[in-house]
């Protein structure tokens, strides 16, 4: 009987467990409502938010608050060229330009000394080739006067320069400016300005210029050693007939 009276009792606690704890009834008032998720906002391109022509979205339920959309300004690169407008590596200056390999040395006034520089050039370990052309060459510093306006003065000028001891001037015929007086061609410009010193004495007005003939010359053609060699024209300027104003130029092509 003791044993019978103490499974009731254990039989209305579980009862009472599983009445208020188990099979517990929510009201539907006192339910919470299931929130639905909200759909992700749509992507709206800078254009289309700036000329507002995007369709409206639906509005979710709930109100939800979008931050303004601002135009992206991409980044500025520089477009990659292609392939064919690719410029190439130029060479350096230096590179392109011609450097000699071959020298004339001249123009020499006859074939004495265009030989005799020849020889110089053999001593120097050179193989040098001789050769004529038409040019001009320079035969010295020319002392004239040229500012008279009439023959009549230019010879009266003359005899004024024979009085004063000057006796190697002529009036030279057909030169244009006319009435031209000769004082002499020098080879040395100290000697060409010590005559005009003695004809400004006297009252005329001296110039000193160049004097060139036009006629054959002679150029010597000279392989160098190295590519842009230099060769030292001072080597002919010996004795008393020593070459003056030579110049050195590329060797003419072949052909």
């Amino acid at each position: 009987m003791r044993a019978f009276c103490l499974l009731l009792v254990l039989v209305n606690a579980l009862y009472f467990i599983w009445s208020q704890v188990i099979d517990v009834q929510v009201s539907s008032l006192d339910r919470v409502p299931i929130r639905m998720a909200a759909p992700p906002p749509r992507i709206v391109l800078a254009k289309e938010a700036q000329n507002g022509a995007a369709p409206a979205q639906q509005q979710p339920e709930e109100e939800e608050v979008v931050a303004d959309v601002r135009e992206v300004i991409p980044p500025q690169v520089e477009p990659v060229e292609s392939p064919g407008t690719v410029q190439p590596d130029l060479p350096p200056q230096a590179a392109r330009q011609d450097v000699l390999t071959c020298t004339s040395v001249g123009p020499f006034a006859d074939l004495g000394q265009a030989s005799q520089a020849q020889a110089t050039l053999r001593t120097m370990g050179f193989q040098p080739r001789q050769r004529v052309e038409q040019g001009e060459l320079w035969t010295g510093y020319w002392v004239s006067v040229r500012d008279f306006p009439t023959r009549d003065d230019a010879e009266a000028a003359l005899t004024k320069l024979n009085n004063n001891g000057i006796t190697d001037v002529y009036l030279m015929p057909g030169t244009d400016p006319p009435n031209v007086l000769s004082l002499g061609v020098f080879s040395d410009y100290q000697r060409a300005q010590r005559r005009a010193e003695e004809v400004r004495s006297i009252g005329l007005t001296p110039q000193i210029s160049d004097r060139k003939r036009a006629g054959s010359v002679f150029w010597i053609d000279v392989d160098l050693k190295e590519p842009g060699e230099t060769i030292d024209t001072s080597l002919f300027q010996v004795g008393q007939s020593r070459i003056l104003r030579l110049e050195l130029r590329g060797c003419p092509q072949a052909g």
